[in-house]
């Protein structure tokens, strides 16, 4: 499209410049042709035009447009100044139906609109943006004479200390760790494994320096997890024969063991970042001699902002010695970034050589192994028995699948992936179109065989029938068996044209002949396809790992240590209850590590333990978390399961679609160091020996975006793009513009000057995803608190579910859904009363036939309670929540009865994570049409059964897979945790309070209001939504939005005042009461005994005194 003086084109945005001095505001066709290059290109959002033209010209030259049906999804509006004009795509919510019973609730808030504004409301006190959550002035306060009380005591170290101490070599670089701590440049950095203590000893180092040169020691030493600084401080206070909160001292996020007198406390990554938003936390740098930060080798956004702020702190502060510790040696961007030296640490050697012909004198076993020798598992004892004698080994796999699985299929995600790939191989004409299916059975070979879910073909079927001889060959190597049946009982040789004379055939027939060879490779081989076939290589095998601790205990007669390597907590709880109920129980003792524990219980039993017992000690840990384990160097067995945590949202449960499943090559041959006796490997050698994959480019997210502002927004610094543009992992300007919008949109920022405002320093404090945290404070503001943290604090912990790897496991797990959404098609509402059931079944210790009955993962359901009484804590310390005489929880739940409230309080969160449904296509849209949602199978909210098209959504998921499709096939992009919301929760709840449109409240007019009062009126929500209204009921949503957002602007800036005004209460009555009817009238259920207070107030056990009991066995 050509224009008078220039064109621009930017995707997905289009700025288009035109000399305002020569054109006429009124030219209307060039208008229209712009619409029409917007309707015609998709791809394009908004079309920028710089020149000058006010609002009411706007408005008339839209009333113009607008009359032609097809630019109903375009709208024309003033831009925030009179120089520029936006043409933008809306999606159009259309005329806005209410029932009767709504329309008399909108004229009683017509009614309450004439009513005077109180004079309390409207002069409410203002507060400067403050983070106030962590507290470190207990230990900055200084008296006039502290000097000396900086100096460290002298330790009085135990023999047992001394005794540890001496075996290990780090004491060989003692005098290059004293000179990188005190003498050396301001930077340093420490490479050694788990087994060399190189976190304990370099404290040890520095408090014992310090004393012996009597010079001052003030230190931080970061860590990841709250559990490890517990792990880290009571093993320093253990070995030096001190108690807590004298020389060593921890600072979590609430809770905190620490005085004045401290000379190292422990912190995590996220307390040490919120200390440093606040004025007062930037006094620990001038009070600092020593940050110690450890784990670096962990990319995580929240690692990568903390270490390049530090770069700008030592700037300010070169007398800060900053020590970084790394569990591996791939330094070389921590060098050239801080321009460090470097200290590589030596490896401990072994305690004992119980097997000297042995590497390290350890036995290793893998699962080649370890099944005929250990498994318990039927299908195994029967190929044990068979085996030898079978004269077709393959034909006998091919019968034991389809015994013990028979034709149950896969998830629904799994099976569309499946589907889709071998639809694709199919119909494609070369063997090119296998490439994608191959590299994904590389890393999931127990995939190998599956058909598609209506013809039953496998990848053998389809390459033999193609006469693919390479991809023949492939499969074959990677496990395909030619004797699995497809319909009509044909095998993969029986696609071959000629038989015999086709090369195919001849391939498929050597790997037979070649199985029917008695070789003990190819038994173990043909052994480990069908246990894969059987039990998922990417879920824990519990029943193998109990076997093989039984096996150690029954073939040892010396008792020692056993390290289980497992990925996730649940999975931790999940063994323990098996060993706890078989009978080699009575030979054990427990320790378990995981990220859930406790700060009570890991007081009371993992610091305080026996160092020696006559049991054998099984220690079961959640991923890698090595250095927080008190005798990581004198472990004798190690049994790992060859997995690691991952995204609880994956998009295909039961298939990896990369190795980030799947542990490092670097961890396997860290635990071959680490077990003295032997080392069990709960996977192939095969496996073992594949590449890693690479790691994955570094991202922000919003929340530790808006850190990283709060962090800087006083400072001369560059911008935050800049900023991440040149930290230590560079963050694409991509994924850093989206965290910005993201932030915008929230209200967390101006968008304009990219200034935190008083809602984004109250997310910060709060700690947790931004949108979960301003549904929290919503929730606070409409007093209906309690709902809405049991819906926070398990959106936080994660999907309670057991994963789903087959149709029967979706189907049992849906059941149970739809029995507790009652009508609502709320994911939240599924939650909610999960949680309220389980806590009453917990109160009567009948928990056991509840987590069974329901699928749950064990432990998930305390986890959530946990997470419960953690955001009481931190809304107490941001002083919503009031405790003793001023105690307010009665009037903070006074709406908690109103589901309608509760739901549009999680709306005005999760807002702008709204979809449209499309009920033709039946998929769910956004952004006009650009983004193409589903919901994810296992939501209530399915297209089909929606009451309303209006969905709100906490998360979506994707398939990194470039997915050869259709353009009208399945959408790549699933929505999670979905809730089915009215027109009228859009129109009063989203988009009402954004920083720079709170005034107007995200409200702007399409056309100019008629003097015709029977004229509907045309206008637009938060520049993404068109609707229509009647003249009356526009005005109440003009003046209830305006209102909220003011509201809610006064609550960000002084939360108990707000919280106490008669205001406050009668405009959220009326808000529920709409809300309500208008629920009803779409039959949406408000569900009752939502209010329920949970009888569980404090945090429960997730450790060794974690309970899952019965009523008849407590």
């Amino acid at each position: 499209m050509e224009t008078v003086r220039e064109k621009s084109v930017k995707f997905p945005f289009c700025a288009i410049n035109f000399d305002g001095r020569n054109m006429d505001p009124k030219n209307i066709a060039i208008f229209y042709s712009i619409m029409q290059f917007l309707r015609n290109n998709p791809s394009v959002q908004q079309v920028k035009v710089a020149m000058t033209m006010n609002k009411a010209a706007v408005l008339e030259l839209q009333k113009i447009l607008i009359a032609e049906p097809s630019f109903r999804s375009i709208c024309i509006i003033p831009a925030g100044h009179e120089e520029e004009v936006i043409v933008m795509r809306v999606d159009d919510g259309g005329c806005v139906p209410f029932s009767f019973a709504t329309e008399q609730s909108l004229r009683k808030m017509h009614h309450l609109m004439t009513q005077p504004e109180s004079q309390s409301s409207a002069s409410a006190k203002t507060n400067p943006i403050a983070l106030f959550a962590v507290n470190w002035s207990i230990w900055l306060a200084r008296r006039q004479n502290t000097v000396e009380k900086c100096i460290p005591p002298a330790a009085k170290y135990p023999q047992s200390t001394d005794r540890m101490r001496s075996k290990l070599l780090i004491p060989s670089c003692l005098k290059e760790i004293v000179n990188m701590l005190h003498n050396d440049c301001s930077v340093s950095i420490v490479c050694g494994r788990a087994d060399s203590c190189k976190r304990t000893e370099v404290i040890h180092h520095l408090l014992e320096h310090s004393h012996v040169q009597q010079r001052n020691c003030r230190a931080i030493c970061v860590v990841q997890d709250d559990v490890e600084v517990l792990a880290a401080a009571y093993r320093i206070c253990e070995e030096r024969n001190e108690s807590m909160g004298n020389t060593v001292g921890y600072k979590l996020l609430i809770n905190s063991q620490i005085s004045e007198t401290s000379n190292i406390v422990f912190c995590t990554v996220q307390t040490l970042i919120l200390s440093l938003l606040s004025d007062a936390g930037q006094r620990i740098f001038s009070e600092l001699t020593h940050l110690i930060v450890d784990g670096v080798e962990r990319r995580t956004d929240r690692m990568n902002l903390l270490l390049t702020l530090l770069k700008e702190k030592l700037a300010y502060h070169p007398t800060v010695k900053l020590m970084l510790l790394s569990a591996n040696n791939k330094v070389q961007a921590l060098v050239r970034f801080y321009r460090a030296k470097v200290l590589n640490l030596p490896h401990n050697l072994p305690k004992a050589q119980f097997l000297p012909s042995e590497p390290y004198g350890v036995e290793y076993q893998y699962l080649e192994t370890i099944l005929p020798a250990v498994s318990t598992y039927a299908p195994i004892k029967i190929m044990n028995e068979l085996m030898p004698s079978a004269m077709e080994p393959l034909r006998l796999c091919a019968k034991l699948c389809i015994f013990y699985v028979g034709k149950r299929r896969a998830n629904s995600n799994v099976t569309r992936l499946m589907d889709t790939l071998l639809e694709h191989c199919w119909f494609a004409n070369d063997a090119k179109a296998f490439d994608q299916l191959l590299e994904l059975l590389e890393c999931n070979k127990h995939m190998v065989d599956h058909p598609h879910s209506v013809t039953l073909m496998t990848p053998l079927m389809i390459a033999a029938a193609k006469g693919l001889v390479g991809v023949v060959r492939n499969l074959l190597h990677i496990g395909a068996n030619p004797y699995v049946l497809g319909r009509g009982s044909l095998q993969a040789m029986d696609w071959c044209p000629e038989q015999e004379q086709n090369e195919c055939w001849q391939l498929m027939h050597a790997a037979i002949q070649q199985s029917n060879r008695k070789e003990v490779k190819h038994s173990t081989d043909l052994m480990c396809r069908v246990y894969h076939n059987l039990q998922n290589p990417c879920v824990v095998d519990q029943q193998l790992v109990l076997d093989v601790v039984v096996h150690i205990c029954t073939n040892s007669t010396t008792p020692g240590r056993i390290l289980v390597l497992l990925p996730e907590f649940s999975d931790v709880l999940d063994c323990y209850e098996m060993l706890k109920l078989n009978p080699i129980n009575r030979k054990l003792d427990f320790l378990i590590c995981h990220r859930s524990l406790t700060e009570e219980e890991f007081r009371e039993n993992t610091a305080s333990r026996r160092q020696t017992s006559p049991l054998f000690e099984v220690i079961l840990v959640e991923g890698p978390l090595f250095e927080m384990l008190p005798i990581v160097s004198a472990i004798d067995y190690v049994v790992d399961t060859g997995l690691q945590s991952y995204a609880s949202e994956d998009y295909c449960k039961g298939v990896c679609l990369d190795r980030s499943r799947f542990t490092t090559t670097e961890t396997t041959n860290y635990l071959k160091w680490l077990a003295q006796r032997k080392c069990f490997f709960l996977y192939s050698k095969e496996r073992n020996e594949m590449n890693d994959t690479d790691k994955p480019l570094a991202t922000v997210q919003p929340e530790v975006m808006l850190q990283a502002i709060l962090c800087r927004y006083k400072s001369s610094c560059p911008t935050v793009e800049l900023f991440f543009d040149g930290a230590l992992w560079p963050v694409c300007s991509t994924n850093v513009n989206h965290a910005l919008d993201m932030l915008g949109h929230v209200g967390a920022i101006d968008r304009m000057f990219r200034t935190p405002t008083k809602l984004g320093a109250l997310l910060a404090n709060i700690g947790i995803d931004i949108h979960l945290g301003k549904a929290l404070l919503y929730a606070a503001l409409f007093k209906c608190l309690d709902p809405m943290i049991t819906i926070v604090a398990a959106l936080k912990v994660g999907n309670p579910f057991r994963d789903p790897l087959n149709e029967h496991a979706e189907a049992g797990i849906m059941k149970e859904k739809r029995a507790l959404h009652c009508r609502t098609y709320s994911d939240c509402m599924v939650l909610l009363r999960l949680y309220q059931q389980w806590s009453n079944s917990k109160v009567l210790q009948n928990d056991r036939v509840f987590v069974e009955k329901h699928h749950l993962k064990l432990g998930y359901m305390e986890a959530i309670s946990n997470a419960r009484v953690e955001l009481m804590s931190v809304l107490r310390v941001l002083g919503i929540v009031k405790c003793g005489r001023m105690q307010n929880n009665g009037v903070l739940n006074a709406n908690s009865s109103n589901w309608s409230l509760v739901k549009g309080c999680l709306a005005a969160g999760l807002y702008p994570q709204l979809a449209i449904a499309d009920y033709a296509k039946e998929r769910l849209t956004a952004s006009n049409g650009t983004e193409i949602f589903e919901p994810h199978p296992l939501s209530v909210a399915q297209v089909t059964d929606l009451p309303t098209k209006w969905v709100i959504y906490a998360r979506k998921i994707g398939n990194p897979l470039p997915m050869p499709r259709a353009n009208d096939g399945p959408p790549k992009v699933q929505i999670m945790d979905n809730t089915v919301i009215s027109d009228w929760t859009v129109l009063l709840m989203c988009g009402v309070d954004r920083h720079e449109t709170v005034e107007t409240g995200g409200l702007q007019l399409r056309t100019p209001v008629s003097q015709d009062t029977t004229v509907p009126v045309d206008f637009i929500v938060d520049r993404r939504y068109s609707f229509q209204l009647p003249q009356e009921q526009y005005q109440v949503v003009y003046w209830v939005r305006r209102k909220i957002g003011m509201l809610f602007r006064r609550f960000t800036e002084n939360p108990s005042q707000v919280l106490t005004h008669a205001d406050t209460d009668k405009l959220v009555l009326q808000i529920g009461d709409i809300l309500a009817k208008e629920d009803k009238s779409l039959m949406l259920a408000n569900v009752t005994g939502i209010d329920a207070t949970p009888k569980i107030k404090n945090s429960l056990p997730m450790g060794v005194f974690w309970n899952y009991a019965t009523a008849n066995n407590t």
